[in-house]
């Protein structure tokens, strides 16, 4: 029973590695809180998706940036009667200001392999 468990264990952390090691960057498209945010001021922004992790400016525009991480329960699927690691995932997301209004927003996966979109979403969920 336990070396069936090992085996399984090393077996999903072989297809990780390997699935990992060959993947291509993940698409970052466009997706619905992205763009709801596109237009509203500083002040909304801050209103809706709270404090930024970083936020700078220049002459010409501010960027505030914001990262979110899966919940920790996210990182873990049964197989069987146990289970196994995941990779753990986030996304960064930039909102570009110019004239105090949002003229952008990016998101940046982290690992670039992982489609963490939803992540990224969620940061914005309130910002109607």
């Amino acid at each position: 029973m336990i070396r069936q468990s090992l085996v399984t264990v090393m077996l999903g952390l072989t297809m990780q590695v390997s699935l990992a090691s060959c993947s291509a960057p993940a698409h970052v498209g466009e997706y619905p809180n992205q763009q709801r945010v596109v237009g509203k001021s500083t002040s909304a922004i801050l209103a809706c998706a709270g404090t930024p992790q970083k936020q700078t400016s220049d002459s010409e525009r501010t960027l505030l940036r914001y990262y979110r991480e899966a919940p920790i329960l996210e990182e873990s699927r049964p197989v069987g009667k146990g289970s196994f690691a995941t990779i753990r995932h986030g996304c960064w997301a930039t909102v570009v200001l110019v004239d105090d209004r949002v003229v952008d927003v990016q998101y940046r996966f982290v690992p670039p392999t992982f489609d963490a979109s939803n992540d990224c979403e969620e940061i914005f969920d309130s910002c109607q």
